[in-house]
């Protein structure tokens, strides 16, 4: 079996025009991770989500999927790469006027050759693991904040994701919605063998369910530790990471 890993950022400068947000950014990501990126408000975070999912091309260094980098791959390859991603946002970015079920069915009638039974099926399934059976003909705005988030999910699943990004994934939740949140989320990792990046500052879920994560500086711009942050929480080298993992709850982080 090869050593390669699942993802790996290596030499990664990302930004704006002439205006960098990070730089000199190098880590793994390894198969069933549960891998988080961190650090304060501005810091870049979102924005090197959008890099990973090729929304924004770096300004130097590689995104390798597997040994394959995403940007000198050409569109047949990438197009195979993002059909095997599955990506939710803060919002959960439901169309308000499609059901949930549609919602969930559009990946599925775009980008494969089922029928429309055989998609139904699907939509019931996916619904089913995120905890809405029977919500196929709910609109977006019958539901809840959290019922929100999970939905998204379950249109994240549609095309059976081998990795999953989230941005934010617990904002704007109650602790017990977003301790179910984690929760499901570490479900769906094991049961559909998945691997996940979640972008986020939430403490709870990041000491809860993180495997791994790396620490974005939005004063040096580049990263400051990786690990697994059970064990930077009291053994970072950086100060500024050890105070942001060990910050009251009630703090903001810096």
């Amino acid at each position: 079996m090869s050593n390669t890993p699942f993802i790996r950022i290596k030499d990664l400068e990302i930004g704006y025009g002439d205006h960098a947000v990070q730089r000199q950014l190098n880590f793994d990501i390894q198969k069933n991770d549960i891998f988080f990126v961190i650090g304060g408000s501005g810091c870049g975070k979102t924005t090197l989500l959008k890099s990973m999912v090729g929304l924004l091309p770096p300004t130097q260094g590689e995104v390798l999927y597997q040994g394959q980098n995403f940007y000198d791959s050409d569109e047949t390859t990438q197009a195979a790469l993002l059909n095997s991603w599955g990506i939710t946002f803060q919002t959960g970015a439901l169309l308000s006027s499609m059901t949930l079920g549609e919602n969930v069915a559009l990946p599925l009638q775009i980008y494969t050759q089922l029928s429309g039974q055989q998609i139904a099926e699907a939509v019931a399934y996916k619904l089913a693991l995120v905890g809405l059976a029977g919500f196929e003909d709910f609109y977006p705005s019958q539901l809840s904040g959290g019922m929100h988030k999970r939905a998204g999910l379950a249109r994240a699943l549609a095309l059976d994701p081998q990795l999953l990004f989230f941005d934010e994934p617990s904002a704007g939740l109650d602790p017990i919605s977003s301790m179910r949140l984690d929760q499901l989320i570490v479900q769906l990792c094991q049961a559909l063998d998945s691997t996940v990046i979640i972008v986020s500052h939430e403490l709870p879920s990041i000491m809860s369910i993180g495997t791994r994560c790396v620490f974005l500086d939005s004063q040096t711009k580049t990263m400051l530790d990786y690990g697994d942050p059970k064990i930077l929480k009291g053994n970072s080298s950086q100060a500024r990471v050890r105070q942001f993992l060990n910050r009251d709850d009630n703090s903001e982080p810096q």
